[in-house]
């Protein structure tokens, strides 16, 4: 990894993990209706890569599926989870994304993960179930477990919209999250108009800069800039390389939570994070080994 590498993937962990921040100021400081942030967010992103909407025949199923995962379900589950749990909490239950796919390779598509990977998955989920249970910081809302589990509904769905993508071929992600936009548009803003009311007020004159600059922050760094760079280090990196961005991206929402919004990491917190986090540790360095053994296998048979 060249050092530009290293500094775009930095920069990559960094806006994701500020986003945690951002989302629980937006929807809890300024009282902003979360399932209409989380719709105007992908609609302006769908607006925005229109010009790269293209109907791809005999795959539009999966491209679907995934933006149901990536676009909609995701955000209806997560923005609505930040008004009852704290930052910190949510950026270590959204790690569930990786032992959730792999739970949905083993049942969906048939692969083998062996009990290196079983057991770094079930170590994720209790650390989870702990946060979950544990006596919440004062900064979370009422309901901080139903918010951990909302939390962990979105990262399940975040894995169907990967294991649904993964059979994609010879789409640009551009255009992935250009119908990702569209998707989610179709889905949260009947969920926005059903289940919220008082939208407007996140335009009120006293909230509207913020909530301006929140939703820059989610359409342009989050969903453009970060993802966009993200996909340009995969086509360049080994995925083993790349992956555990994750796990830098949670240490920094972790650590806004507590400087930013003064959250108190309390004792239940950082055993539950440091369960988790050891968990996924455990199938990253997993997969490494196996990408490793992969390549040097490969290597003999070419020799």
């Amino acid at each position: 990894m060249s050092l530009r590498e290293f500094c775009v993937l930095m920069l990559v962990c960094g806006i994701w993990g500020l986003h945690f921040v951002v989302m629980k100021f937006t929807i809890v400081e300024m009282g902003v209706p979360p399932l209409f942030y989380a719709a105007l967010r992908i609609s302006c992103l769908a607006l925005i890569l229109l010009p790269f909407l293209k109907w791809h025949a005999g795959q539009m199923k999966a491209v679907l599926i995934g933006g149901l995962g990536f676009g909609a379900l995701n955000y209806a589950f997560m923005f609505p989870a930040m008004q009852l749990t704290t930052a910190s909490a949510a950026a270590v239950t959204i790690e569930l994304y990786m032992p959730f796919s792999i739970l949905l390779s083993v049942l969906i598509l048939g692969e083998r993960i062996g009990w290196w990977r079983s057991l770094g998955a079930g170590l994720a989920f209790l650390g989870v179930v702990l946060i979950g249970l544990g006596t919440p910081s004062e900064a979370a809302g009422q309901g901080f477990a139903l918010g951990i589990g909302l939390m962990a509904c979105g990262a399940m769905a975040e894995a169907v919209g990967a294991i649904s993508v993964k059979s994609v071929k010879s789409i640009s992600p551009v255009q992935l999250l250009a119908w990702f936009g569209v998707v989610g548009s179709v889905i949260l803003w009947p969920l926005s108009w059903v289940l919220e009311d008082n939208q407007m007020s996140a335009f009120a004159p006293d909230t509207r800069v913020n909530f301006g600059l929140a939703l820059i922050y989610s359409v342009l760094l989050v969903s453009l800039v970060a993802h966009g760079s993200y996909y340009w280090l995969l086509q360049r990196l080994p995925i083993h390389t790349v992956a555990p961005s994750g796990l830098m991206t949670t240490v920094i929402g972790v650590a806004a939570g507590v400087l930013i919004l003064k959250e108190t990491p309390t004792p239940i917190l950082l055993l539950g994070a440091l369960i988790t986090l050891s968990g996924i540790a455990t199938i990253l360095y997993r997969n490494w080994r196996l990408a490793k053994s992969l390549a040097a296998k490969t290597i003999t048979e070419v020799s």
